[in-house]
This record gives C-alpha cells, structure tokens and sequence, in this order.
C-alpha cells in the first residue's frame, strides 16, 4: 500500500482532500503551506525533513501555489528525491494557465476538475484525467439545527471583484443576479455568510440585515442543517463537470439545495429529484415560494440529494477514483 504525502498549497481554499485515501486505509501526511512567499530554503528544509521522515511513495499536491511557493523548485525537489508527484487542478477552466499547466508540465500526472481541459492537456503532453470535488461525511452531514443559524435561506460564498478577471467571475455575477437580488429586493428571511459582501469595491452589496460577515470553519453543518434552503453560486457555467464544492457539502448535510444553473448540475442531478436550479429571477422567485410552501416535498428531494452524494460523491469515492488511475503509472 503506497504511502502518500499530500500538500496544500493554500490552506484557506479546499483543505480535505486527505480524508478519503486516509478512510481507505492508506498511509498519509497531510501538511499545508502556512505562508506567503515561502523562500526556497525552507520550502526545501520542509519538504526534504518531511519526505526523509515519512518516506511517501506518492506526492499529491493542489491548491493555488502562486505567491506562495516557487512551483519550480517545488518540482524540482520532489524529481530529485524519485517520488511520484500528482497534481489536482481544481481551479480549472479559468486557472488552466497560469497555475494548472505550469506544475503538470512537471508532475508525473494530472488530474483536473474540468472534464473539457483534458484534450488540452494531452496536447501539452500532460498526462491527465478527471477528478471533480466531493464530500466528507464526517465534516457535511445533518445535525441539530441551531436557532442562531435559523433562515428560510442561507448561503455560504463569497463575494469577488469582478473586476480582477471580468472573464473568470463573469458567471458568478450571473448567479447573484438571479439568485440573490431578487430574493433580497422581495425582502425573503435570507442569511449570506462570507467575505467582501459589504465591500464598496463590489459590484453588488448585500444590505445589512441579509448579510453575516465571514463564517468561522467548521460551522458549515449548523448553518445548512438550521435552514429551509440552502442556496448557491457556480463560477463555472460552461462544463459538464467542474461545479462549486459547496454543492456537495450543502447535499451531504441534508438541506434543500437551490443553485444558479450549471451543465454540471444537469450532469450529475436530476432537478427536482436532487436539488433545484434556476436560470433567472423569476424562476428563482417561483421555485422560493413554491418549496417553501411545501415542505415535504421539499424534504424528500433534500433525502434524495443526501442520498445521491453520499452513495456516490464523497472523499472516499474520489480516492478511489484517483488510486486506480495512479496505480496504473507507479
């Protein structure tokens, strides 16, 4: 059984993907980048006392390493040592780029949330496959509501410039278009958890009473377990594969979930079976009113959504995803 040394570059992105090889059984060292613009000797020093310790026979490394380690070296020191290196790209399409092809250049396989991005890869010579986000039901699944936390309507996300990449945050204005303006201007008991939503520098501001500042870690369960709707945005609206993590986390704890349309969404669920999705404001309005006024049906295609993604969506599924493809290469 391989031993595996898995390393977050940025540790306030997606930080769990150790979990499902871990619940499979296999050895692993689970370790994240906790600065900026780490110098090369101690990424060294760091990296070389963990491999030497731990002796991994497989390297996986994600998240968004730019101005926080120099991937070459990274690389390098991993090439030198003879250890397999993985690299999940779970930022593609819009970090394909600038941070995904740079390291899978270098590393002895790829993986990308984004099915699309693969013939790209391959004709880079990047040895690449898929592997979308998941869930852990240790961290997402239903709990006690806690009357703190009790709304019709919640969501966890937050706010980004638009202005940084008009083409990368484009479809997530979209979302709050559809999904959160009209529900604020109609005057819903709706909750935001999440950073930049009062932020002057925003193209859309959230009023006072709708908005909860950033939410602590590790209060995900409470929050989506505490409401009627759990609702969603998606940054991504041109694949069949690649949607926000936040899906799979709102499905495993059992809550309603609404979200702005995505072709992945259509992929994987079924409307109406497993969640809801909507395409403008009128039929977020429509959707809103009608699951709220029947609440058991709005129950059932949250059991259902549970259901779907534990069956088939957690951690533990994408391990064992990623293992049979790598045990194909060492």
């Amino acid at each position: 059984m391989p031993r595996i040394l898995i390393y977050n570059f940025n540790p306030h992105s997606v930080n769990n993907a150790h979990l499902g090889f871990e619940e499979l059984g296999y050895p692993v060292l689970a370790c994240a980048c906790q600065e900026n613009n780490l110098g090369n000797d101690i990424l060294e020093n760091e990296l070389n006392s963990m491999i030497d310790s731990f002796k991994p026979d497989i390297i996986f490394s994600y998240g968004w390493w730019k101005g926080r380690v120099d991937i070459e070296y990274f690389c390098e020191i991993i090439k030198r040592k003879g250890i397999f290196h993985v690299y999940w790209a779970f930022d593609d399409p819009q970090c394909y780029e600038t941070i995904s092809l740079p390291v899978g250049k270098k590393a002895d396989l790829l993986f990308t949330s984004v099915e699309e991005c693969i013939k790209d890869y391959k004709n880079n010579n990047v040895n690449a496959h898929l592997l979308i986000h998941g869930c852990h039901p240790s961290y997402h699944n239903k709990v006690s509501p806690n009357p703190d936390f009790k709304h019709d309507m919640v969501l966890l996300a937050h706010n980004y410039n638009v202005k940084w990449d008009p083409d990368y945050f484009s479809y997530r204005l979209n979302g709050i278009n559809n999904i959160i303006k009209p529900l604020v201007e109609k005057n819903y008991d709706l909750m935001v958890w999440g950073l930049w939503w009062d932020s002057p520098d925003r193209i859309y501001n959230l009023p006072a009473q709708n908005y909860g500042s950033a939410l602590p870690y590790g209060r995900e369960a409470e929050i989506y377990s505490s409401c009627k709707i759990a609702l969603g945005l998606q940054t991504v609206g041109d694949s069949i594969s690649h949607f926000s993590v936040r899906t799979f986390e709102v499905m495993a704890c059992g809550a309603f979930h609404l979200s702005q349309y995505s072709p992945a969404l259509e992929h994987f669920f079924t409307k109406g079976v497993h969640m809801e999705w909507s395409h403008s404001p009128e039929e977020t309005l429509e959707l809103v009113n009608f699951y709220l006024h029947h609440d058991t049906l709005r129950e059932k295609v949250a059991f259902q959504g549970q259901q779907e993604v534990i069956n088939k969506h957690t951690l533990k599924h994408r391990a064992m995803s990623a293992l049979e493809i790598i045990n194909k290469y060492i």
